[in-house]
């Protein structure tokens, strides 16, 4: 299999067999996508056949940047990972990935984002998830919140644009680790689907003061999905939430995922509306020396060190032991040096760097296999990686 970047002239394969695993090409989303944004905004890579040519399987690398333990850090987003009917079964994905790993590498880049549809196909090549969501699924009629203070507005919007949201949005980076940087860019191309697929738009306002807003359909199943809501206080929370049970006579349900932390449960008069965990959005670190070697210590975390073995089973060249050692708020990496701790998988590696779980719950979880209990390792590297709370809402 021959994997190169899609060309403008190889581009009607690719939207081919978008249509076929994917939305079809009279849908808008299609159109808009294939139109607007690949290939102007985005690297699409495929495999393509030494025989005849035509493409096997592909996978779209989106641009995206997000706040990873307070830093800047440029991650691709794979989306549209597909293959051919005709070439499934031949385990072509793995030297898709590899090779999209290794150019990402050269780009600079340490990890990728990717949304599975069904992990176990990504978990193998060692995507694990780091991003959580809170779901509420129940009647309608069954949401209960208190009453939000009366000097709150809520304002309807079927069109907008970010000016209306940013602020809000970016209120989140003081709580939440992971967070994806809207740029305009990145709220223009996120409302313009919103237009396509007919979101609404509700508004909270104190005054002239946005505290909360909340983008929503009411689907054809009369379902009320909320598919974002950010709120700065409970009150603005509780006034979105009582706007969206005022559509009782057009929807039945209430679907929403809401943030990892939410509380909102506490106020539910059924605790079986309480809700539940779902794993979001995996990661996959293909450089993991590079992601160390810009890792900012935190503040508190005492001297120490240990020595782990990465372990990387489709990438040969990230398989070696490495000693990380802190002295006096600095961290400082040496490659094969001496005898190690433990052992780390990729997929361990991405969850403990963005913070989804600790030290010790990847080695209580049997995720990072230790050669030996020692206590003084387990509480450094939690001190050296504190957990986080991760928070992400996109979608392509």
């Amino acid at each position: 299999m021959d994997c190169k970047l899609v060309t403008l002239s190889e581009l009607p394969q690719v939207m081919r067999l978008w249509d076929y695993c994917f939305e079809k090409e009279e849908e808008p989303f299609y159109r808009w996508y294939f139109e607007e944004y690949c290939l102007q905004h985005n690297l699409i890579l495929g495999g393509f056949s030494e025989e005849d040519g035509h493409l096997q399987n592909m996978l779209h690398l989106n641009p995206y940047s997000i706040l990873l333990r307070g830093q800047e850090e440029r991650v691709p987003y794979i989306v549209g990972v597909a293959t051919d009917p005709a070439d499934r079964g031949k385990h072509l994905t793995k030297e898709l990935l590899q090779h999209a790993f290794r150019l990402m590498r050269q780009k600079d880049c340490c990890f990728a984002l990717l949304m599975p549809i069904y992990a176990g196909i990504y978990q193998k090549y060692d995507f694990a998830f780091c991003y959580r969501k809170h779901v509420y699924e129940m009647p309608l009629r069954d949401l209960t919140v208190p009453a939000p203070s009366g000097n709150l507005r809520t304002v309807h919007y079927s069109s907008y644009d970010g000016d209306l949201f940013e602020d809000l949005y970016m209120a989140l980076a003081e709580g939440y680790n992971g967070l994806p940087i809207r740029t305009d860019f990145q709220w223009q191309k996120l409302l313009t689907v919103h237009q396509l697929e007919k979101m609404q738009a509700a508004v909270v306002y104190y005054g002239e003061e946005p505290r909360g807003y909340m983008f929503y359909e009411i689907r054809e199943d009369k379902t009320f999905f909320i598919q974002e809501l950010v709120a700065l206080t409970p009150d603005a929370k509780w006034a979105l939430l009582h706007y969206a049970k005022g559509h009782r006579s057009a929807a039945d349900k209430l679907y929403w995922e809401a943030v990892e932390d939410d509380l909102t449960y506490l106020d539910f008069a059924d605790a079986d509306r309480a809700g539940r965990l779902k794993p979001f959005m995996m990661a996959r670190c293909f450089d993991p020396v590079a992601a160390l070697e810009r890792y900012e210590v935190p503040e508190g975390c005492p001297d120490g060190q240990a020595t782990l073995l990465l372990q990387d089973d489709l990438l040969e060249e990230n398989n070696f032991p490495v000693t990380l050692a802190v002295d006096s708020g600095s961290l400082y990496l040496e490659k094969g040096r001496g005898a190690t701790d433990g052992v780390i998988p990729m997929g361990a590696f991405a969850q403990l760097y963005f913070g989804a779980y600790t030290f010790s719950q990847l080695v209580e979880a049997g995720k990072i296999r230790m050669n030996t209990y020692a206590p003084e390792t387990l509480a450094f590297m939690d001190a050296l990686f504190p957990q986080c709370v991760n928070f992400i809402n996109e979608y392509y």
